[in-house]
């Protein structure tokens, strides 16, 4: 006979025979035995935690001809044609490969027929969740108002896949997952009716890699079977799963807990050279953390928990809120895990930011106490003034209200006991001192234009303009805004005369040396040129300009003329000179015309 998988052979034939489901088990057999069996039920839960298996059973037992307090015989004929899937009645349906319209039509299309051989025909649909949403529609009517002899079963492991259109037409029963003893017995019992040696250790290591689940849990036995059929060792445990020795993740917890960070990453490396993986070492802290944690909290020493001697009194000195922070970063890891190919580089890091803990905390303790002190001076000075303020306003409600009394504001607009007609203080006073303070730039940067205007040329002028554009690719973005608001009207060789639109643009740009300095810099860069800028407010330009031209202009112009004079004489000159060249070559025969 063909060899059958431990999981397959094992396979729950008795509702008592699941394992860790009784609460479940025990309602499907008091319906069974009280009559009370609904027309459709929904199996949740994990993979491998016997949803199939009671599916099956629960088919089983409703066409049981010999039935026994809910339990089918396993001895009749439709017993013994339901184990060997031969009762025509009870029909195993697999979603993911029939997940069609089609195929649920064709359901519905036959559950109006009879039972052939049992008492019911009973549906299993494994893996509910596959179906399309044409075909959970078409299963609807027929699910809600089946023949009174059918039953229909509905297993899935993703039940938020499950329309609630479905799930309010059903009995629903949650599946949980297996707990380790629940693994490590069922494992124990079967080893022993295969008469194949154990370690304990082993079956730990397998219940753990399992995460709840049966089947997962058999097939990785069927697995170290095949590797060794005389026994289950926890070597060979270690190898097939990829997980580290129980011991080694002992020792490497307490170099974490000691800040040891060489030490835990040599132990890490260590493991991963023997084959386990990073994902299995995170798991294997994790839960190790949790079991030092519960031993602490808890009180007690088993002595069979940890497997170095002396552990438990090693750890007991630790803060619990160190192994919380231990617990949170392995989940971070496990987490980074699936978005990196190279799995030991989460490991690692883990391992060197929980050691580092500790001085990581402390200074943020630190930054945390100096945080609290500075709001607590901040709060203290802005409850003095607080009461500074009441008594100035108690004063005031003292006084009776006159012509002369003083006015006292808050900072964020005058009094409304202030009248129209009185004029705040405040206000004009700042104006006053910016409007001096504008005047005094302007008297200075006047004489600065007038010096420009002097010797401007509109060569130098189209120059700057020329590089303009090119300053917004090397500025800051804080200092484009700057040219958003200059524009160049004059330039001479050594200086530049730029006008700007706003007032309060002015005053800043003119007292702001850093920000001159830089935009003369990259003038200089484009133009190849030195040039000095001189600001003017836009409003004062056309005024300047016009001053200039009056109190120079005739000087400008005499210049001008002068320079013209001078040009006509050397053109006069030049001119003889030629004519005197031309009598001396062809004679006096040279008539000379304008």
């Amino acid at each position: 006979m063909a060899y059958q998988a431990l999981y397959r052979k094992w396979r729950p034939r008795t509702f008592a025979s699941v394992v860790g489901q009784a609460d479940i088990t025990n309602t499907l057999k008091n319906a069974i035995e009280r009559g009370t069996i609904s027309h459709a039920f929904l199996f949740a839960g994990p993979r491998g935690t016997g949803k199939t298996s009671c599916a099956k059973i629960f088919a089983k037992a409703l066409n049981c001809n010999n039935l026994q307090a809910g339990e089918p015989c396993n001895e009749c004929a439709n017993c013994q044609a339901a184990d060997q899937g031969a009762l025509p009645d009870i029909i195993e349906i697999d979603a993911a490969s029939n997940n069609g319209v089609d195929e649920i039509r064709e359901i519905r299309d036959k559950v109006k027929y009879a039972p052939t051989q049992g008492k019911y025909k009973v549906y299993i649909i494994d893996e509910v969740h596959m179906l399309s949403m044409g075909a959970f529609n078409a299963l609807l009517k027929t699910l809600e108002e089946p023949p009174e002899h059918v039953v229909f079963i509905l297993a899935t492991t993703e039940i938020q896949k499950v329309p609630a259109t479905i799930i309010s037409r059903t009995q629903r029963y949650n599946f949980k997952r297996l707990p380790a003893t629940e693994l490590v017995k069922q494992m124990t019992y079967i080893l022993d009716q295969e008469k194949v040696s154990y370690d304990d250790q082993a079956l730990a290591v397998i219940a753990q890699v399992a995460d709840g689940g049966m089947r997962d849990a058999l097939s990785i036995l069927d697995q170290l079977l095949s590797y060794e059929k005389d026994s289950v060792n926890y070597q060979d445990a270690l190898q097939i799963t990829g997980f580290a020795a129980k011991e080694q993740i002992e020792q490497l917890l307490l170099a974490l807990l000691d800040h040891d960070a060489n030490q835990a990453l040599t132990l890490a490396q260590d493991e991963l050279q023997n084959g386990a993986s990073s994902k299995n070492i995170l798991d294997e802290i994790i839960d190790l953390a949790t079991t030092a944690l519960m031993v602490i909290k808890a009180g007690s020493d088993d002595q069979n928990t940890f497997m170095t001697t002396g552990f438990a009194d090693q750890i007991k000195s630790v803060p619990v809120e160190r192994y919380f922070q231990l617990i949170k970063a392995a989940n971070t890891a496990l987490n980074d895990l699936r978005y990196t190919n190279q799995q030991q580089i989460p490991l690692e890091v883990f391992i060197v930011e929980s050691t580092n803990d500790t001085a990581t905390s402390q200074a943020h303790h630190s930054q945390l106490q100096s945080a609290d002190a500075d709001l607590a001076n901040e709060v203290t000075s802005l409850k003095n003034q607080v009461v500074k303020l009441a008594d100035q306003v108690a004063q005031l409600s003292k006084k009776p209200a006159g012509k002369n009394n003083q006015i006292f504001h808050l900072d964020d607009g005058p009094s409304s006991s202030t009248k129209a007609n009185e004029p705040v203080a405040t206000k004009p006073k700042q104006k006053k001192r910016s409007v001096k303070n504008t005047q005094r730039i302007n008297q200075r940067n006047r004489e600065q234009v007038y010096q420009v205007l002097e010797s401007a040329t509109k060569t130098d002028l189209q120059a700057i303009k020329d590089v303009w554009p090119d300053l917004q690719s090397v500025l800051a973005v804080s200092q484009r805004a700057l040219l958003d608001v200059l524009e160049p009207v004059a330039a001479s060789p050594e200086q530049v005369v730029m006008k700007c639109k706003y007032t309060l643009w002015f005053e800043k740009a003119s007292s702001d040396d850093d920000l001159l300095a830089k935009l003369t810099g990259e003038i200089a860069k484009f133009t190849q040129h030195d040039y000095e800028i001189v600001l003017v407010p836009d409003e004062d330009w056309l005024k300047v300009r016009q001053e200039f031209v009056q109190t120079h202009g005739k000087e400008l112009l005499a210049k001008k003329r002068g320079s013209q004079d001078q040009a006509t004489q050397q053109e006069s000159d030049t001119g003889q000179e030629v004519i005197q060249k031309a009598k001396e070559l062809f004679g006096d025969t040279v008539n000379v015309k304008d």
